[in-house]
């Protein structure tokens, strides 16, 4: 209880909401904002320098924070440090890995789903205007995806199948494991859209054998929107050389040579890339948003992936439980294997559904406001919530008792 009282502490609007959110984005940590703050405070005083032992520099990969952040990341995911780098968002990420990465020729094709966050198929779109690629798009059932209808889509032309680790839809889970061995079997890559897994369970990318691992550091991670991790499989690190070209990774000898008066901007630069995965590094974190993503990350492994992930699955059954108990139809999963803390519902009505949550918005006065998400696609959807590390049974409890107001005053 002590220590669920010091984690709610570092989130200091848990006094005024109770908030069940984490899929859409995080409620700021005083962890994050406190290392910002630091950053900042070092700018107003005139610390800002080409080569910053600590403290912010003129680049962000000029501090150590840049290669903390890194290895901690790496650390999440069960990766090697060299199979990651620094990622804005997975919009980013995945349009390297598409549009610059993986070569495309007419007869190819994609796997995906009518779930998927529209981020990647949006990218994909132009792959069937530019190259003539067959979108093959599986449908859901129920807000899952069968992998048998998977393993009909994937043939010996799939150049990548992409999947979302959890669906922001409805909160089915893959085993992301049988995915990638479906994938291989035929040459196809893997890429993972791991943004509403990762921090909220324990994500091995040896084990599921993914070939890239996209996240965000805003939602389940808890930190500060514009930092996250880019994972790429030690193997194909320099199988791809990418046209996105950014000098700072120019494997030159010695290092930049900006001190040496025989500079010369074409034969000083004349190398490859580094041969590890900040090859794919596209410059797009800032310094403070490191500083905040580091404090997250210590956060994050202080208290222990797996402990975090127990909490959010004992919070999620007990949400799937409360809100089948009140007549509410959950649309996550009911195999605990297919789910974690996003559990989406819905009273059977859409406009009900928008009326529960607008009352959840803005309750009568003296009750707190509850912070869900209204969400649809693909035929399915509803009110989605969030069980994550920091919530309590109490916190379920009275989403419950304001959603069964809702019910019988609409009868």
């Amino acid at each position: 209880e002590n220590e669920l009282r010091g984690i709610r502490g570092q989130f200091p609007m848990l006094q005024h909401w109770v908030y069940l959110n984490a899929a859409d984005q995080m409620i700021p940590g005083k962890y994050w904002i406190d290392a910002m703050r630091h950053v900042l405070a070092l700018y107003e005083g005139g610390r800002i320098e080409d080569d910053a032992p600590y403290g912010p520099a003129t680049h962000p990969f000029l501090t150590p924070v840049f290669f903390e952040t890194i290895r901690k990341g790496a650390k999440l995911i069960h990766a090697k440090p060299e199979e990651v780098t620094n990622n804005y968002r997975v919009m980013t990420g995945a349009n390297l890995i598409i549009n610059d990465l993986i070569e495309w020729k007419k007869g190819d094709n994609v796997v995906f789903t009518d779930m998927d966050y529209p981020s990647i198929p949006y990218i994909l779109l132009n792959l069937r205007r530019k190259y003539g690629v067959e979108l093959r798009r599986i449908s859901n059932v129920n807000g899952e995806i069968l992998i048998s209808d998977l393993e009909k889509a994937v043939d010996d032309r799939t150049k990548l199948v992409v999947v979302n680790h959890t669906m922001p839809w409805s909160g089915f889970t893959y085993d992301v494991r049988e995915v990638s061995r479906i994938a291989h079997e035929h040459g196809a890559y893997v890429l993972n859209d791991a943004i509403q897994a990762v921090g909220a369970i324990d994500i091995d990318v040896h084990k599921d054998d993914v070939d890239f691992l996209l996240t965000g550091s805003y939602k389940w991670q808890c930190g500060p929107e514009g930092a996250g991790i880019f994972y790429i499989r030690e193997d194909l690190i320099e199988e791809f050389d990418p046209d996105f070209r950014n000098y700072i990774w120019a494997d030159v000898p010695g290092g930049i040579p900006f001190g040496s008066p025989e500079h010369d901007n074409i034969k000083h630069w004349d190398y490859p890339l580094v041969k590890n995965a900040n090859r794919f590094e596209m410059g797009t974190t800032t310094t403070p948003i490191l500083f905040g993503w580091n404090a997250t990350l210590d956060f994050l492994l202080s208290i222990g992936i797996k402990r975090i992930e127990r909490r959010v699955r004992a919070l999620g059954d007990y949400a799937y439980d409360r809100l089948s108990e009140i007549g509410c139809k959950v649309v996550t999963p009911e195999d605990r294997r297919k789910r974690h803390g996003l559990i989406v519902y819905t009273t059977g009505n859409v406009k009900l559904d928008k009326k529960s949550f607008e009352f959840f918005n803005a309750p009568p006065v003296g009750h707190k406001p509850i912070k869900v998400s209204l969400r649809f696609v693909g035929g399915i959807g509803g009110i989605r919530v969030s069980t994550h590390f920091f919530n309590t049974k109490e916190d379920i409890d009275y989403l419950v008792e304001l959603q069964e107001r809702v019910l019988k005053e609409s009868t």
